[in-house]
């Protein structure tokens, strides 16, 4: 932990108007209120991120974002350290119109989501957890003043989650996936368990062999950064991408994750994890080319500041947070393989093409024909170099679906347990929609070897299961798609 002076809480543990809850809404109605010419106004700082076809103002620090490679942490921590600034002006600028004693801004800090912070639950809760929104961003309407208990201001925390629209009609006004303001939670446990990153000791490697090296962070890519690109390491496989999907809308796409309030909370979880992942013992990289890059950001003062990453690592050194170790992650009673490149010697079977529609209620299964004599072979083959590799090709949605999903293979009948042995990995929408179709691939050689020898792998017909990790309400607008599932040898 740093010995920051500023204390980062954690909002799963905060009453719903927490003065820290409180002040942040403050703030954001007043970022909200300023042109978006404005460097310090919401939307200018959300356009950092990624700019909505909505937005007309352009700048050379829009569309920054690093996802899938390893300035993915350091950039994010950089974002948030400028918008933290940027909210306690905000914070002191209101308080001084309204006379209020003493300064709130003083001791004022971003809190973060600690969705992991509950334990597991086999059964879906019937309370609200952890893994719900906490509740300030739930509610319409909140206090005129700190500590009050009158509901009279309208609330820029809270998103509208009752709209199904269609394509046209998605940027109109920020929301979010149906439901998530009243739902116990917007992610399974499992979805969001940050145990397998937690316990990597590699911040990154390249993604270019066969069986790809586990990492915390994201694909080495030296002095490029991809506005996104699949190459993502543990931490950003899990639980970043999971949320963003679990909570959908807005907050389901990169050109306007920012502009839902959460999201800020949720990358405050996401570099308290990195803090407590460093407090293990574990190392950055050294790369000049990592530590030198520079980026853009801007200070509460709208002035363009271009840190280097050293710099932004060093601004850790002015907040602390209230735990390293709570919500950090449990073991998993089933470690999935990690995934893999699509490559490919042998294409042992396909199924699929035209494209086809995933039930965001139910579950979608195919069968590849004719390949489970091929796969066990391979499976029981002692050549090192032998991989079977799944690959679920042209994922594909015109809206994000405000779910996760999850692909089992050969899952008999009503066994879709995530926790269970025939889990392979997920499937989330982040960055998705409105984008060409991505291939999500695993390597499966381990799990179809282990399943055999354990006599859990069913003879007959070879299914692949894409299941939705929380069932959705019918709806006309998300439409999650595929064009084709293989399994393929290296």
């Amino acid at each position: 932990m740093s010995n920051g002076t500023s204390v980062r809480r954690d909002a799963s543990k905060m009453t719903e108007w927490d003065p820290a809850l409180y002040w942040y809404a403050r703030a954001v109605g007043r970022m909200q209120q300023r042109p978006e010419t404005d460097p310090t106004s919401w939307v200018f700082q959300g356009c950092i991120h990624g700019v909505p076809p909505t937005v007309t103002v352009r700048n050379d620090a829009f569309n920054q974002c690093p996802h899938g490679g390893w300035f993915f942490l350091p950039w994010h921590r950089g974002y948030l350290w400028y918008f933290e600034r940027i909210i306690r002006a905000a914070i002191r600028e209101i308080a001084a119109e309204e006379h209020i004693t003493p300064d709130p801004s003083t001791s004022w800090a971003l809190p973060y989501w600690n969705y992991a912070l509950d334990a597991p639950t086999r059964t879906r809760p019937t309370s609200f957890t952890s893994r719900a929104l906490p509740a300030a961003f739930r509610s319409p309407r909140m206090p005129a003043r700190s500590g009050g208990t009158d509901l009279t201001l309208d609330n820029p925390l809270f998103l509208r989650d009752d709209l199904d629209p269609p394509d046209e009609e998605f940027w109109a006004a920020p929301y979010r996936a149906k439901g998530k303001n009243s739902a116990f939670e917007t992610n399974i446990y499992r979805d969001i368990n940050p145990f397998t990153a937690m316990s990597e000791t590699i911040f990154a490697a390249t993604k270019s062999r066969p069986r790809v090296q586990p990492t915390f962070g994201s694909e080495i890519t030296y002095t490029d950064m991809p506005h996104f690109q699949p190459a993502f390491g543990d931490l950003e496989n899990a639980p970043h991408n999971q949320v963003h999907g679990g909570v959908g809308g807005w907050m389901g796409r990169v050109e306007s994750s920012p502009r839902d309030p959460i999201f800020w909370l949720h990358h405050a979880n996401l570099d308290r994890l990195w803090s407590g992942w460093l407090d293990k013992g574990n190392h950055n990289p050294d790369h000049t080319s990592w530590l030198d890059h520079e980026f853009i950001f801007f200070d509460e003062g709208g002035q363009e500041q271009r840190p280097s990453c050293t710099a932004v690592l060093n601004n850790a050194g002015d907040y602390s947070y209230e735990s390293l170790t709570d919500g950090v992650g449990t073991r998993p009673l089933f470690v999935p393989p990690p995934g893999a490149p699509q490559a490919g010697r042998r294409v042992l079977a396909t199924v699929g093409n035209p494209r086809q529609l995933l039930d965001v209620r139910e579950p979608t299964t195919v069968e590849p024909s004719g390949v489970e004599g091929a796969m066990r072979s391979v499976a029981a083959s002692d050549e090192p170099q032998t991989n079977l590799i799944l690959t679920v090709h042209g994922v594909h949605t015109n809206m994000p679906p405000g779910t996760p999903f999850h692909v089992f293979l050969n899952g008999p009948t009503g066994d879709l347990d995530p926790e269970g042995p025939y889990f392979v990995g997920w499937i989330s929408f982040f960055g998705m929609a409105g984008a060409g179709g991505h291939d999500a691939s695993y390597d499966v050689t381990e799990q179809v070897q282990r399943l055999t020898e354990q006599g859990l792998l069913p003879e007959g017909p070879l299914t692949v299961s894409i299941v939705p990790s929380i069932p959705q309400p019918a709806t006309v607008g998300p439409k999650p798609s595929f064009e084709s599932v293989s399994i393929t040898s290296i």
